[in-house]
């Protein structure tokens, strides 16, 4: 067991931050060389991939925005509204987030649902993009593994330490 334990550890670490600047590097080289090749290089060959780097470019923006939900998600970084609970009892804080929490975690769940959906659809009627002639279930299934990835960094956020307590502020300075 302590074998996998290692891999699994610098997973769960840096998962998100691996894929983000894989999807960055893409996104930048593509953009960068339709960009340069549009400007500079009038050869008909390279510029006859110029619609393949932008449709890379457009996906690579697409799953590096599902993928920074994760990533806020797992930081605790998404934008939450706690002013009204400064009025709690400092007991009760500790659980503010919870009601709010369970509302988020049953929509990703729901759209873990939908988005399976979408990608059983797509398997079941074949639709290839445009440029790169990419199976369109490969670009979908973003939508259901972000939003199960965000589901499991929302209940390890609650497993692996005390949820958030809210603010440090005192009501009257608000």
């Amino acid at each position: 067991m302590r074998l996998f334990s290692a891999p699994i550890r610098f997973l769960d670490a840096w998962l998100e931050q691996i894929v983000i600047g894989v999807l960055c590097t893409v996104l930048v080289v593509s953009l960068t060389y339709s960009a340069f090749v549009r400007y500079f290089v009038p050869i008909p060959f390279f510029t006859s991939f110029t619609h393949n780097a932008e449709e890379l470019a457009v996906f690579s923006f697409i799953w590096l925005l599902y993928w920074g939900s994760v990533l806020a998600t797992k930081e605790g970084a998404h934008f939450r509204v706690y002013a009204q609970f400064a009025l709690l009892p400092k007991a009760w804080r500790r659980w503010q987030f919870l009601p709010g929490d369970i509302i988020w975690l049953v929509f990703n769940l729901f759209v873990v649902w939908q988005g399976t959906l979408l990608v059983e659809s797509a398997l079941e009627h074949p639709e290839y993009s445009l440029s790169l002639q990419i199976p369109m279930e490969y670009i979908y299934a973003i939508i259901p593994l972000a939003f199960l990835l965000t589901c499991f960094r929302l209940v390890q956020s609650y497993l692996r330490r005390r949820p958030p307590e809210g603010p440090t502020v005192p009501l009257s300075q608000l």
